[in-house]
Formats: C-alpha cells, structure tokens, sequence
C-alpha cells in the first residue's frame, strides 16, 4: 500500500538526496520557544508529532551540569549509523583480542537522519526547545504500517486488562493478542503487537515478583468476609515463606458433608515453578464420579507438613473421616494416625497392582538373570566355590570382597573335612 501522505520533495536511495519534510498541522508541529514542564511531556508530544509525520523517535544525548540536566536530545530513530568492526585476514578483530565469530548479517534502519529536537533548561525544572530540525533524508512510514514502529504501538488500558484477566485462565499474551486480533478486525487494527503483549505479561510478572504469595493469601482471606463456609487455613516460616495452605468453599464442603465418610489424597511431584507439593482430597459421589472436598499445597512430603494439613482439614469440617485411601507414603501413615486416631487407614488398590506388577517384572528378570548368566571366580578356594552355589549375588558379592581382603595370598586348600556339621578347612600359604 503506497504512502498517502504529501511532502515537499522525495528520494530515491536512503540517507542520500535532499531532505523529506512532512506535512503536518502547525497544532502538532513543535517550534522553537516551545516550553514543556518536564521532559516526559516534551517526548510524549515529540513521539505523537513523530507519529502523525511517519517517522519513529529514539531519545539521544544529554548534558548535565553539576547534576543539573541542561540539554536533551531527540532524535529520529534513523539518527547515526550502525557501528562496523574491522577484522583482519587472520579472523582476529583488530579493536580487542576477542576470537572473531562470524555473526549472521543483518539490515539496519540507520542512515544519518539529521531530524531531531533539541531542549534547553530554563530554570531546572522548564524545558525550553533550542533547535528543532525537521527534515529527513529517508521516507515517512506509511499510515498502515506505523503499528511497527516502537513509540507508535501502544497497549490501551482495557488490552491490558485483558491480558491480565485471561491469563488468569491460562491463556498466554499470544493467543490473547489472536483474540484481539479477530475481536477489532485485524492485527493492524490491534495497535501492538504480540511481542508488545509478552513484554507486559513478563513485566506484570515482574512486578508481582516474590510477593505472589502474599498477593493470593491476600486474595484467599479476603474471600473469608464476603462467605462465612469458606476456609482457608495457611502457616509461613520464620522466612515468612508459605510453606503450607488449606483451602475449602462452600461447595467442597458440601461435597465432604454427603460424600466425605471415605475421602483419598495423593500428593503430586513439584511439577509447578514454585517447587510446591499440590495435595487434592477427593472422594466418589453418588454417579462414582471422583469429587473434590479439600485441596492444599506443601513445599515438602515431610510428617510435620502432613499433620498439620490433615489439622487444617480437621478445623475446616469439623469431623474426621471414617476411611482413608493413600499410598505407601510413610509420611503419611504417621500423619494420619496422629490426626486420625479413629479413621482406619487403607492402601489404594491402584498402587498396590501397580507395584505388583512392578515387583514380578523386576523379579522375573533377576531369575532371568539368575539361570543364564554365571558369576566370576577370582580365586581356586574351594569355600568361594560353595558360596557362589549358596548364597545370592548380593551376598556373594560382599563375601568375595571379603575373602579376597583376608584371605590375601592363599593359593589352595591343603584338606576339608565335615567335623559336627561344620567344614574344617586347612590352608596353604604361598
């Protein structure tokens, strides 16, 4: 799409020919004289005159005196050239002693743009404009094109909103900004671009940062007021570090209140990026349907940890359960006699098969092993062939090293005989 816009003059080649001076209201035009009341409101009217010209802005050069900011710089983002290093024939950059590593070639958008504006301290606190130049030896950017130019994309206040909402159900800045994108009618219409979308999302994380967890205990105990069935039970350390947490709405409760004579737990493996144990308690409904009644998060399998969850889960409901299905986690056996005392305690099913077949594989491979394959001797003694007939390999393993330690430089046997059930063996040094 060509460029609708009219100028004084054009060109041909960039960075060469005269000057390109673009049509704008005298309104948006800055001129010298101009007095802003900060710096930051004297780019913000440069970058929207830069966006009406066509032209992307970069801020330059300052000088300060005595602490004193006396001259700014703004200048066109074709301002300058891209830097260039020489190298020799032997690969060696003749600027360091680095090794020279062949880079991948790349355009530049610098060609020697004179076009800037240059401001001037009043009073240290009132910027003046100094010089203004604008004309440019390259062409304006057209209209449908100016949503790539950096300080002529911007995300409005309800895109960001958006992106933050819709994380929250796990969808990424990428597929929010598709969404954006079929919602106004197309990506030009967007006014960003995805990278634009995955810098806030990483800068929102950013700000959050290690206050996460104090953002959702916030969150979850704020819940309490407006619900008087909501539980939620947490404990940090002396770090002030969350270390464990317990929650229950009304509607886990109601399930644990028809369903919760027998309920199961597991813990998962750290899976997320905190490096926490997730810990679900579900039971079955009246459809066999698995139903959660309790869910609550760890930073270790220890017992401690265990007990005092199951004591969050015992405050929240009042009343223990009669049953509770887990695996061999011997954390948990302790947990659950402590907590409860009353409640018999059974091995999930699913495991126990699991481990079955585990335990017969494992075992039908040993004899495998057992039957055709045949252990070393290191030695002519006769004990060391009895052991091996015996004894397992483990334990044959360990015996070998031992007769080989003790026995040293016994070459033989010089006579056995069976004496009340035990061997009498005589050996012969070398």
């Amino acid at each position: 799409m060509e460029d609708d816009r009219e100028y004084d003059s054009s060109v041909l080649v960039e960075g060469q020919g005269v000057d390109i001076i673009p049509e704008v209201a005298s309104s948006c035009r800055p001129v010298k004289g101009m007095m802003f009341s900060s710096i930051d409101q004297a780019f913000d009217f440069y970058s929207e005159y830069a966006i009406k010209a066509g032209f992307g802005v970069r801020k330059g050069g300052s000088y300060v005196h005595d602490g004193v900011l006396k001259t700014k710089y703004f200048t066109c983002c074709k301002e300058g050239h891209k830097p260039t290093k020489m190298y020799d024939s032997k690969g060696d950059c003749n600027e360091s002693s680095k090794p020279y590593y062949k880079s991948r070639k790349m355009p530049t958008i610098r060609c020697g743009c004179r076009a800037h504006l240059q401001l001037k301290s009043v009073d240290g606190e009132i910027f003046e404009v100094d010089d203004f130049i604008e004309g440019h030896n390259h062409r304006m950017v057209a209209d449908s094109d100016m949503q790539f130019v950096r300080y002529a994309r911007k995300l409005t206040h309800v895109q960001e909103e958006a992106i933050y909402e819709l994380s929250n159900m796990n969808l990424g800045p990428v597929k929010v900004f598709n969404l954006m994108r079929t919602q106004y009618g197309g990506f030009e219409k967007v006014g960003a671009t995805k990278d634009d979308c995955k810098n806030f999302k990483q800068g929102l994380n950013c700000y959050i940062g290690e206050y996460d967890a104090e953002m959702i205990v916030q969150r979850l105990c704020a819940k309490k007021t407006f619900s008087s069935d909501y539980s939620f039970e947490y404990d940090v350390n002396g770090d002030r570090e969350l270390i464990r947490m317990f929650l229950a709405d009304e509607t886990l409760k109601s399930n644990y209140l028809a369903f919760g004579d027998i309920i199961s737990f597991d813990a998962t493996f750290k899976t997320n990026k905190y490096k926490m144990v997730f810990v679900p308690f579900t039971t079955i409904d009246n459809h066999c349907h698995s139903v959660t009644v309790g869910v609550g998060l760890l930073t270790s399998e220890t017992i401690e940890l265990y007990t005092s969850l199951l004591q969050m889960l015992l405050k929240s409901f009042s009343h223990a359960p009669k049953v509770v299905v887990t695996d061999q986690d011997p954390a948990m056996k302790q947990a659950i006699a402590a907590v409860f005392p009353n409640t018999r305690h059974r091995l999930c099913m699913w495991h126990i098969m699991k481990k079955v077949a585990d335990k017969r594989y494992n075992g039908r491979r040993c004899d495998h092993d057992s039957r055709y394959t045949y252990l070393q001797l290191e030695t002519k003694i006769y004990l060391e062939r009895e052991a091996v007939r015996i004894y397992t390999r483990a334990i044959f393993n360990d015996l070998q090293d031992e007769m080989n330690e003790i026995v040293g430089g016994v070459s033989q046997f010089s006579s056995c005989e069976e004496e009340g059930g035990f061997l009498r063996c005589k050996i012969m040094d070398n």
